[in-house]
């Protein structure tokens, strides 16, 4: 019975350190994207069916990351994706993968 109380001290006490230890992916001190998020100018939870063109998936960025302050430079294309840098004034502070079908962000940085 002493045995068993103790186990499960032990065990209760390991679960609450391991909170302690927690490990980010990101600096949260900096602007980034969060992981898969989706940009609801193109669709909401990648429900969008076609392909949006390319001027309406800059506009989409524009507007997504204008409402946090940054500035988006698309860098290339390939297919429905495209890869962009995020800026904060000069500096690079995310580099991400749009996809014009689902509307999803990706940071890939």
């Amino acid at each position: 019975m002493i045995k068993r109380l103790i186990m499960t001290g032990i065990f209760l006490l390991s679960l609450s350190v391991a909170g302690l230890f927690e490990t980010h992916a990101f600096d949260r001190g900096k602007k980034v994207t969060p992981y898969g998020d989706f940009c609801n100018h193109v669709s909401h939870y990648g429900k969008h069916r076609s392909i949006v063109s390319m001027k309406h998936a800059n506009e989409a960025l524009q507007h997504y990351y204008g409402e946090k302050g940054l500035d988006v430079d698309i860098v290339s294309q390939e297919g429905r994706f495209l890869k962009a840098q995020i800026k904060d004034g000069n500096e690079i502070v995310d580099i991400i993968i749009f996809d014009r079908q689902s509307g999803r962000v990706r940071s890939i940085r």
